[in-house]
């Protein structure tokens, strides 16, 4: 038809391609060149089933999704494509290995082949004695494979993951030094391999509920076969522990849910409690085997739990219980376990790891620091899961190179296409930097991959704010609150959408809940928020103080500095410099950081003290000298607004343009915009300035608290009056007073406002 193409066009090639190699004829076809153009432009093809009876209704789904004649109904890009076939793969290959499993595969080990079984319905844990027959873990799995049929051959050839095996784990009386640990250590080893995934801990959870039953109920036998059949899971791993004298029997076993029927079984013995580990690793690498694993890809993600984790039991033991605590939701109480397990094993390299990540979501960045680089010391220690995971919170958190981040979490989320969480983070690391399309993208992904993940729910909502997409962004909120309806993601979810409808009722109440919860910090920075943007700053100097002792209550002095600061920098956009110097000080005394240094530059920037402001650059650049939100974002905004007060201002807009791919992002937000404006302003550019005042309006979902929104609107109106358009100025004025209706009558800004719109009236 002669428009343009784009690699949508590619994919529905390569749809004409998949279904001659699956019907032996192409999809659109006539007597002539124009007859096919014909079918091409305005006929369906025909169902693979009329030529291959035995395609997979699946592979039908795809190669038709490819073919598409509307671009955006299509697959919008390969990965998708790729995505879709792995999945049929990975299905059709373990039916063909259940079709192929008949009989129970014998005991190895003939001296204990007489051993009596676990009981099929285990008892609640109690603590019992070291001779006890156990059961430690039980797992249901996933395990697919393609039958070898002509239509599969196509897929085979595009396809390089083979099998994906899904887990839940059960246990009995455990032998009490043992509690919890094999589970863990049986996690790491079957979870090492993009061959394996195990179904995570919160999916379990979630099951149990819908069961009607608790979350924190033991998964037996029998249960475990219901949580298979409700989530379309094809086999279960069950595992036992039986203390033979001073050695250890274990026992793992692949099932059919449905029918109980045996798929692979694998037992070892150990010679003692301390080999328990190794032992484990071989029995989990034999059944990997025995499920269709080549031998290349265990020998390739074969890591020895003992280096891969810790040869210690009791580290391990406490690892698996702050993990537990962790899936809860109670960090706090995951944190002490974590720590627990550094001390038994100084070489836990994993511990570190949680440790540290449990103290970024506190937002003390500088305390996660040494606990990323032990971790990141130790990374030849972990699996190449772990490995991921440990290097991406190294560039996160101690280099802070955003670029290489996202290029160890695509790697992450190629190798192992069932984990959500480095789709999730690449959400996150799209967020900062203005990215809203792609962080859409990767958070509605972690989602599909973990629906009961809060922080992929919330990552959806934001960047469905971000994007304007406010409707979408209440109906995923509504979704996360069904998840945990008393999170405090879910409360602060509320109280924003109850901000953008100025429903101050509906914001009382999220802040009422908070009182004398730990998450009564966080409701008194929105209030904060809020009363600043209003322009009520003494309403917020007010909420910001209670939130500060709160904070220093809570032994969070990185986190104090940085809302004291993000008080100053208000202080300092609503005309109050001297109060705003006044708590810079007061937030660098507490905290000599990144964010803290970065709002003390703006401050002094901004109350004219360029060579105070220059200093504190200077500093930010030799301390952080590869940290992109510090090197490409931050101080090329402060040296602009330096350059700005020393009168250099074609260098001030050209340091800002280079800026503007990440207008609106996390980091920035419209901050460079306000800055660029303003710069037009004083240089009488007036379209010039309306046009980046107009962004910042028309986006009031970015950065929604601060008052740059409200200041646009007057902004505006004053680039409008420079046009010549008195009616635009005027509604922009007004728009201002609207906002500010109750705002503190001596406001700088308010009281220079109210002079310009006088002398607008009066022509």
């Amino acid at each position: 038809r002669g428009k343009p193409v784009d690699a949508r066009s590619d994919i529905w090639s390569l749809g004409v391609v998949l279904y001659e190699m699956i019907a032996g004829r192409t999809p659109f076809e006539g007597e002539t060149s124009t007859d096919v153009i014909i079918a091409i432009t305005q006929k369906e093809p025909p169902p693979l089933a009329r030529f291959a009876p035995n395609v997979p209704a699946e592979l039908d789904w795809i190669v038709m999704k490819a073919l598409r004649k509307d671009r955006d109904e299509r697959y919008q890009t390969i990965k998708e494509l790729l995505t879709d076939l792995r999945r049929l793969k990975q299905r059709l290959e373990f039916e063909s290995e259940l079709e192929r499993s008949a009989a129970p595969v014998s005991f190895s080990r003939s001296r204990i082949s007489g051993l009596e079984a676990p009981p099929t319905t285990p008892e609640r844990a109690v603590p019992t004695a070291e001779k006890t027959v156990t059961h430690v873990s039980s797992a249901e799995y996933i395990a697919t494979g393609i039958k070898r049929h002509k239509a599969a051959a196509a897929v085979i050839a595009l396809v390089l993951v083979v099998a994906s095996v899904s887990a839940v784990y059960l246990y009995k009386r455990n032998l009490k030094p043992l509690y919890g640990t094999l589970k863990q250590a049986l996690a790491v080893d079957l979870g090492q391999t993009p061959f394996l995934n195990l179904f995570p801990e919160d999916r379990v959870r979630e099951t149990l509920r819908f069961m009607g039953r608790s979350p924190d109920d033991r998964v037996t036998r029998d249960i475990g076969r219901e949580i298979c059949e409700r989530q379309g899971i094809k086999a279960m791993l069950t595992g036992a522990i039986a203390s033979l004298g001073s050695h250890y029997v274990i026992t793992l076993e692949a099932m059919n849910p449905r029918s109980g029927d045996p798929i692979a079984r694998e037992q070892i013995e150990a010679e003692s409690k301390e080999k328990v580990l190794s032992a484990l690793g071989t029995v989990a690498s034999n059944l990997r085997q025995k499920l269709g694993e080549s031998l290349s890809s265990i020998k390739k993600y074969d890591v020895s739990i003992e280096q891969a984790t810790t040869s210690s039991l009791e580290a391990l033991k406490a690892f698996a219980m702050g993990n537990e605590e962790r899936s809860k939701g109670n960090d706090r109480k995951s944190l002490g376990f974590y720590q627990r397990a550094i001390e038994l094993d100084p070489n836990f390299a994993m511990a570190y790891a949680r440790i540290a990540v449990y103290y970024g979501n506190q937002g003390q960045l500088e305390v996660t620091k040494p606990y990323v680089q032990k971790a990141y010391d130790l990374r030849d220690r972990v699996s190449e899961r772990e490995r991921l995971y440990i290097t991406e919170k190294y560039y996160n958190y101690i280099t802070g190179e955003i670029d290489k981040a996202i290029d160890t979490l695509k790697k992450w989320a190629g190798l192992y296409p069932n984990d959500f969480i480095p789709h999730n983070n690449l959400s996150l690391n799209y967020q900062l930097l203005g990215n809203y399309e792609e962080a859409l993208k990767e958070g509605l992904e972690a989602v599909r991959l973990s629906p009961n993940s809060i922080s992929a729910r919330d990552n959806v909502v934001g960047s469905f704010i971000a994007l304007g997409r406010i409707d979408e962004a209440e109906q995923a909120a509504r979704e996360m609150e069904k998840i945990n309806p008393d999170g405090l993601g879910v409360h602060l979810s509320r109280y924003f959408f109850a901000f953008m409808r100025r429903d101050q009722a509906a914001m009382d109440r999220e802040a009422e809940w908070a009182k004398g919860k730990p998450e009564e910090v966080q409701l008194n920075l929105a209030r904060s928020a809020t009363a600043s943007y209003l322009g009520k700053l003494k309403q917020s100097e007010d909420f910001v103080k209670r939130a500060v002792e709160l904070l220093k209550t809570q032994n969070r002095p990185e986190v104090a500095s940085k809302e004291l600061m993000n008080l100053a920098t208000n202080q300092l956009a609503l005309g109050k410099c001297e109060q705003a110097k006044e708590n810079t000080k007061t937030a660098l005394s507490f905290f000599h950081g990144r964010t803290s240094l970065s709002g003390a530059a703006l401050v002094y920037a901004g109350c004219k003290d360029a060579a105070q402001a220059q200093t504190i650059v200077n500093e930010l650049r030799a301390n952080y000298p590869t940290d992109t939100i510090i090197a490409t974002l931050v101080t090329p905004m402060l040296q602009a607004q330096i350059e700005r007060e020393r009168g250099n201002t074609a260098g001030a807009l050209r340091i800002l343009e280079a800026l503007r791919p990440y207008d609106g992002g996390v980091v920035l937000g419209f901050n460079d915009n306000y800055i660029r404006g303003n710069i037009y302003l004083d240089q009488r550019m007036g379209n010039e300035a309306a046009a980046e005042f107009k962004r910042i309006v028309e986006h009031p979902g970015i950065d929604a608290f601060s008052p740059v929104h409200a200041l646009a609107h007057l902004c505006l109106a004053r680039a409008l009056a420079l046009t010549g358009d008195t009616a635009g100025a005027r509604k922009a004025y007004q728009d201002f007073f609207a906002i500010w209706k109750d705002a503190d009558p001596d406001l700088p800004p308010l009281v220079q406002a109210r002079k310009e719109y006088e002398q607008l009236k009066q022509g």
